[in-house]
Parts: structure tokens; C-alpha cells; sequence
């Protein structure tokens, strides 16, 4: 029997009973920690039943109880898009085809076997066609895409047999050329040509050629259970029961190696005795219902209906290990067994209750889980605490460190790191990094002696902190959404809190806005890895409200120390960006101050942190502040690196020495007082800085995408990216970099969505996001996806008439 059947049979009952929740399951993480700290998932998910691989190792796609089928993109870690389908009762099998061309599923649309297969472009997402027939077993594409395989259930009436019947359709004229009464389907051989069929143990287990209908050979004698071909297509592994006793209450478990070509037993590699199957009370009644052998050959991984693995060595037809799943089990512990391994044999992805469970092959350990959630978001974590997750995604988590509560929040900045998640789908190691059981607990943090109304333009906010065992790190505060103060505590040499010890109390002047100011508060432990929970006050400031100014400082940086490091458009750009903020930002602001560094003396680490600093007593808490710099950066170790002008050696060291890194960038313009920021970014590594570098970018620490994001949250401005790591920002559009082109362009009135005549920086982001893209392959022919990370307040950012 297919093991998704009960899964699907019982799914059904429940629906009509309206107990279909019983058919969830809470996902249960896999942490890499001790019981002091844990990573949970709060929230109940449909069950799981079915995934496969494409071809190329890039997508998997996984189905289940919910009408949906999940498409994962497995080289960025994401969930790619869902496909909805009316599907009453669940999804059984999912399959893609052999040249990844395709995908097909079936949907029960009945509690009785009437089902609905559905074929969709694998590519777009977009569907085919629909194949009627009740196909709803295990479905298989032949060779060349022309046949599609499934098996129809028929259940019988009160005295009637229940009966199977494998149909072979062809996809060309939608018809069926030929059917298998009394067989499902088994398993296709690798070349696409033939197929194992399953029957009764009258009927055996039958190898069918497609083209001919012929059968090659058949056994006979007992129930196969499941089977696989190994790659080499000499062998065929094969699962089979035997049921002894007048009410079939003894039975006889085997998993043997075949003769693909004759079908003649080689060697019996597993035999054991089940003494009671009624009911299945007996613990050791779990048939071997899936085999899948890696595409290298060197193993092969079993799954029972009870939802149990093992990996075996094909070689000797040993057991390696079985797979630890910390699931929960479902009703009447039916977790139903799909597997497939990756394309290069380096993961196997199995089904685990309410989740997709990846583990390594050479290890056996966990690599990640990925979960999709009833409403859409998505969620992929690893056992060290790493994770990606769709845009509420994460709100399912839930965090304890030290054996108390926390919020996923307080560890995103640390935490939320797709690069790694990219690099536990692969197959690599992320032994390396910091784990959940590595993090010490925040300090606590409290706004005391602080009022809630003034008359003055500042304030003198009070924080007590208190050491929880974890130190004292970095102290934040915003204003409204933005960054306003941005303290590394370790310069003042705070003394680590012992037990009983009085908290410290720290005191920040901040600038005030006229009218409500929400300030807000957070304190990271000693090694900044997690923060502590937010504490906020509301402060009523009657003070007369100044019209804002614009100050920006726009860098461009075309000569570096290294000369392979020269730009060619950077100070054409810069220059653009400036003349445009001072043409568009007259009228809507009291005044307009550019500051223009495009000497190398003036784009020095040096020179644009001086730059920085004047600008912390320049700028107002009304005011917009913009920081624009074309030059090249990269990210390497965690941390985003601009290059300036002073940078000669591109070696690890040296660029972590004399560019200017994220974690000044952040503190810096953090603070910044004003409310209102906007951070262009320009810049990109491809091409220009070389293989050290190169090397560096592609194999350790965050990607471009989740440095801008880190850096966006935690000052609370928009930034605007020009390209990924992996990516040249393209240069020679009408003299410019396209990038800058595209924003000047936005600014000038074409990002003006809703033509009130102000250009604000949502527009500005959306305009960025679809027009770059459309730019680069329509005139470049080469792919630019610029980085659009809007966080804090939305604003006006010029008029355009």
C-alpha cells in the first residue's frame, strides 16, 4: 500500500467529522544545545506526506493534508511559491519529471479514491493541465516526459475486492495507452524505459516495458511492500511481507537485493518476525514502505509507515544509523515515510510529521527543517539556531536562554542568517559558527527618571540596566522608529553584575521632534549576540515645530590606493545624486546642504568618519539625513565592508584594517539625530576586487542581502543596495551606473505611484526593485537585483513639482 493512503484516508474521515486539526502536528526543532536553551515552534502545521527533489538539486517540492504544494528553493533557502489547489481531502504524491521540465501531484477530491492529478510548467508555476483517471498512489514520469504512470484504488462494495490498476497515460494526447489490473506503480528504472509494478502476493512484483506493455520478468509469492532501482540499474532493492496465521496475525518482514535483469534474489539483506500485527500493537510491525537509493549508489535510506529511517551501505547491505526525528508522532502514530536524496548523494530530505527534515548523508546528523504554515509564511531553520524565514515567518518561533522566555526578536540580528541556511542546504558545515547553546542571556533594561512631557528640545533619558549573567554589550536607543543613540558600553568599562548587585544606570540626552516622541530602548549581552527586551516611554514635547532641512553626504570614490580598484562612473554618479537632491529638495525644505567628498583625500576611512561625526551636530531631529556612496564593498565574515579610497591590499586582513566597516557605519549614523534617514548604496565586489576576496564573499559570513537588512533594522532607515555579492552593478547606462540612473530617475518624478508630486522612500524602494531588473536584461542582457530594505518611518524624500 501507498504510505499515503491512511495518511489521506484518515485525513478524510476527519474533514467529515470536523476534526481535521487532529491531522496537524507541532514541528519539533532539532537544537544543537543544551535543555537551558531551546528554539521552538508554536504553532500547529497540516501533516506531510510527500517530496521530491528536481533534477538539478535546485527545488523541492513537498505536499501533504494541505491542498498546497510547497516549491523550496534550495539555493537561496527560501520557500519559492506555493501552489494552490481544490484538493478537499489533501495532495498525495508529488513528483517532477526527469528532465525537471514538470511537475505532477494528485489531489483527492473523495473519501473513496476519486482524485484529480494535476501537471504543472515546474519553471513558472503555471498549470498545464489536469488528468483525470484517479491516479492516487505513487505517480512516474517515463523517459523523455511522453508517459506519466499512477495507480487507481478502487474500494469495492460491501462484497466487492478492493482493486488496483496502474494506468499508463500519455501526456501527448492525454489518453491511456494501457493499463496493469491488480499492480501500483513501483518504482522507474533510471533510464526511464521500464517500470517495477506492485502487486498482490498472487501477482508479485513485475518489470513492464513502457514502449511494448511486455512484461520482462515477474516474481511471485509475497506482498512487495517497496522498491527501488540502484542507479547503475543492475540491482533493484526490495521491501516485501508475508502474513502467516488464519487471520494474518504473524507476519515475516525481508528487504532483499535483486537482479534487475532477472528479478532472481541475490542475498537477503534483512529478515525479521513480527509475532502480533492486530491492530499493529506489536512495536516491531513497521513495514519497510519506502526505499530510496542515493544517486552515487554508495547508500540507500528505508522509511516504515511509522515514519522511522535508516541509512544503509549498498556495498554490504549494512545499517549505518537510523535518522534521529524528534517529531511529534500523529494520530495512531501514522507518520507516513517519503524520502529523496540530493542530486550530488550529499542530503537526503525526509518527510517528518508536519515538516521537511534534511539530514547529511556522511553524518546522519540534521542539516535544517523546513516548515510551511498554514497561511502562507515559511520558516527553514538549523539545528545551531540559523534561519530564514518569509517576512512573519519567524513570528512562530518562540526562544529560551537560560530557562527563560525570549522573543525571536531579540535574537534576529544574530540569528536570521540565510547565507548559513544556504550553506546547510548544500551540504556544508556550519561547525564553525556560534549556536543557540553558545548564547549568554541580555541584561534587563528599564527607562527610569525620565519624564513623559517637556518644553525643551532635549531630554535626558535614564536607563537602568541590570547584567542577567550575559554582560553588558551595546545600548540603543530610537526615536520614533529611527536610531538615535548607539553606545558601545565596553568603552566604559561597565563592571559584570553579580548576584544581588545593583543594576548601572546609564544616561543618554536625546533630541526631541515637536509633539509625541515614542523612545524606545534596547541592551545587547556582552558579546551583542542578543538583545534584551524593548522598553519604550511616550514623551509629549510642546516645542515649536521648525520647518525640516535636508543634509546629505554623497561620496564617490573612483581612485583607491590599489589602482585596479578604479571606478569609472562612481563620481559621475555621486555627482548626479547630489545636483538631483538639490534641484528636487528646494521647496520642500528650509535648506539644502550637499556635502560632496570625491577627492581621495576626502573619501579616505578616515575623512568620511569625520565627515559622519559633523554630521551628528549638523543635523536636527526634524531634518532628513542621506548618505549616498558609489565605491566598491563587499561582506566577508559577517560584516559589510565599504571600500575606501585608502584601501590597497584586498586581503582579509588588510580590508578589515582599512575599510570601513558595517559596525562603524551602524553607529555612526545611528547617531545621527534626526528621524528620517535614507542610505544609498552603490556599491558591489564582483568583477573588481579579485579572487581573494571573491573566495571570502561566496564561502563565509552574511550575504549582501542580509547585511543590508541588519543594517537597515537596526538603525531604522531605508537602504538602498545597488547588487548582491554575486553580481556586477552594471555600469555604462547613459553614462552612469544604472543603478544611481534608475534612482535619479525615481526621484525625478518616475517613482511618483500615487502623482501627489512628492517622491517618498516606499515609492522610491518599489521603483528600484521592479525597474533595475527590467533595466539590466532588457539593455545588458545580465541579471541586477538590487537590495530594497525599508524599515522605519515613510517620508517625503523630494517635491517633483
Amino acid at each position: 500500500m501507498n504510505p499515503l493512503r491512511p495518511l489521506l484516508a484518515l485525513a478524510g474521515a476527519l474533514a467529515l467529522s470536523g476534526c481535521a486539526e487532529m491531522m496537524t502536528a507541532t514541528p519539533q526543532l532539532e537544537m544543537k544545545s543544551g535543555s537551558a536553551q531551546k528554539m521552538e515552534v508554536k504553532a500547529k502545521v497540516m501533516a506531510v506526506g510527500s517530496l521530491d527533489y528536481s533534477p538539478d538539486g535546485k527545488r523541492l517540492a513537498s505536499a501533504g493534508v494541505a491542498p498546497v504544494v510547497k516549491i523550496w528553493d534550495m539555493t537561496t533557502a527560501k520557500g519559492l511559491r506555493t501552489l494552490s489547489i481544490p484538493a478537499k481531502y489533501g495532495l498525495g504524491d508529488v513528483v517532477y519529471s526527469p528532465d525537471g521540465k514538470l511537475l505532477a501531484a494528485f489531489g483527492a477530491t473523495g473519501l473513496f479514491g476519486d482524485t484529480i492529478t494535476y501537471l504543472w510548467d515546474a519553471e513558472t508555476g503555471a498549470q498545464i493541465k489536469t488528468i483525470p483517471g484517479n491516479l492516487n498512489f505513487r505517480l512516474a514520469f517515463s523517459a523523455g516526459n511522453k508517459y506519466l504512470l499512477g495507480s487507481e484504488f478502487k474500494p469495492g462494495g460491501l462484497f466487492d475486492p478492493v482493486t488496483m490498476e496502474t494506468k499508463q497515460f500519455d501526456l501527448g494526447n492525454d489518453t491511456v495507452v494501457r493499463s496493469f489490473h491488480g499492480y501500483t506503480v513501483g518504482a522507474m528504472s533510471p533510464d526511464g524505459r521500464n517500470a517495477l509494478l506492485k502487486g498482490d502476493p498472487q501477482k508479485g512484483l513485475m518489470l513492464v516495458d513502457l514502449q511494448t506493455g511486455r512484461e520482462i520478468w515477474r516474481t511471485g509469492d509475497r506482498r512487495t511492500d517497496a522498491v527501488a532501482f540502484t542507479p547503475d540499474r543492475r540491482h533493484v532493492l526490495a521491501s516485501r511481507s508475508e502474513f502467516h496465521g488464519t487471520l494474518g496475525t504473524r507476519a515475516t518482514m525481508s528487504l532483499a537485493l535483486l537482479d534487475a535483469a532477472t528479478g532472481n534474489q541475490i542475498r537477503e539483506l534483512l529478515r525479521y518476525d513480527v509475532a502480533n500485527t492486530f491492530l499493529a500493537t506489536d512495536k516491531d510491525f513497521a513495514k519497510l514502505s519506502v526505499i530510496e537509493v542515493a544517486p552515487d549508489g554508495s547508500r540507500f535510506i528505508t522509511g516504515t509507515n511509522r515514519g522511522e529511517y535508516k541509512l544503509w551501505d549498498l556495498a554490504t547491505g549494512q545499517m549505518i544509523r537510523q535518522l534521529k526525528r524528534p517529531d511529534e508522532k500523529l494520530m495512531f502514530d501514522m507518520s507516513p515515510a517519503h524520502a529523496a536524496f540530493s542530486p550530488n548523494s550529499k542530503l537526503v530530505a525526509v518527510t517528518s510529521a508536519a515538516s521537511v527534515r534534511l539530514y547529511n548523508v556522511a553524518d546522519g546528523e540534521e542539516a535544517a527543517t523546513m516548515i510551511a504554515f498554514d497561511d502562507g509564511e515559511w520558516l527553514v531553520t538549523t539545528p545551531s539556531g540559523y534561519y530564514n524565514a518569509s517576512e512573519k515567518g519567524d513570528q512562530y518561533l518562540s526562544v529560551s536562554v537560560a530557562g527563560s522566555p525570549f522573543t525571536i526578536s531579540q535574537l534576529r540580528e544574530s540569528f536570521y542568517r540565510p547565507d548559513l541556511v544556504k550553506v546547510a542546504l548544500s551540504g556544508g558545515t556550519l561547525s564553525d559558527y556560534k549556536k543557540i547553546a553558545d548564547i549568554k542571556p541580555p541584561p534587563t533594561v528599564a527607562i527610569v527618571d525620565t519624564p513623559n512631557t517637556t518644553a525643551s528640545p532635549k531630554i535626558s533619558v535614564s536607563l537602568r540596566i541590570k547584567d542577567q549573567g550575559g554582560g553588558i554589550g551595546d545600548v540603543r536607543l530610537y526615536r520614533n522608529g529611527a536610531a538615535v543613540v548607539f553606545e558601545k558600553t565596553q568603552t566604559r568599562n561597565l563592571n559584570v553584575a553579580e548576584a544581588g548587585q545593583d543594576a548601572q544606570v546609564l544616561r543618554y540626552e536625546i533630541s526631541l521632534e515637536p509633539g509625541a516622541n515614542t523612545i524606545r530602548a534596547i541592551a545587547f549581552n556582552a558579546d551583542n549576540s542578543m538583545q534584551s527586551a524593548d522598553t519604550t516611554i511616550e514623551v509629549q514635547a510642546s516645542i515649536v515645530a521648525r520647518q525640516p532641512a535636508l543634509h546629505a553626504i554623497v561620496i564617490g570614490i573612483k581612485d583607491f590606493a590599489n589602482p585596479r580598484l578604479a571606478l569609472k562612473y562612481s563620481v559621475a554618479d555621486a555627482e548626479l545624486f547630489a545636483s538631483t537632491l538639490e534641484t528636487r529638495g528646494k521647496g520642500l525644505f528650509s535648506s539644502v546642504h550637499v556635502k560632496r567628498l570625491f577627492k581621495p583625500a576626502e573619501t579616505t576611512n578616515t575623512a568620511i568618519t569625520a565627515a559622519l561625526r559633523q554630521a551628528r551636530q549638523d543635523v536636527g531631529p526634524e531634518d532628513l539625513f542621506v548618505f549616498y556612496v558609489a565605491s566598491h564593498g563587499t561582506v566577508d565574515d559577517g560584516q559589510y565592508l565599504l571600500i575606501t579610497s585608502n584601501v590597497g591590499s584586498t586581503t582579509t586582513a588588510k580590508l578589515k584594517q582599512d575599510a570601513l566597516t558595517q559596525d562603524s557605519l551602524k553607529e555612526m549614523i545611528s547617531n545621527i539625530p534626526a528621524s528620517k534617514k535614507l542610505v544609498v548604496l552603490d556599491t558591489c565586489s564582483a568583477g573588481q576586487l579579485g579572487d581573494a576576496i571573491q573566495v571570502a564573499m561566496l564561502t563565509r559570513g552574511m550575504s549582501d542581502d542580509t547585511a543590508m537588512k541588519v543594517l537597515s533594522r537596526a538603525v531604522g532607515s531605508t537602504v538602498l543596495s545597488a547588487a548582491t555579492s554575486v553580481q556586477e552593478a552594471l555600469e555604462g547606462y547613459k553614462g552612469h551606473g544604472l543603478f544611481t540612473y534608475v534612482i535619479v530617475e525615481g526621484l525625478n518624478g518616475a517613482a511618483d505611484a500615487d502623482k501627489d508630486g512628492f517622491i517618498k522612500t516606499l515609492e522610491l524602494a518599489d521603483y528600484v526593485d521592479s525597474q533595475v531588473p527590467e533595466l539590466a536584461e532588457k539593455v545588458f542582457q545580465h541579471k541586477q537585483y538590487p537590495i530594497v530594505s525599508p524599515t522605519g518611518q515613510g517620508f517625503p524624500l523630494v517635491k517633483t513639482r
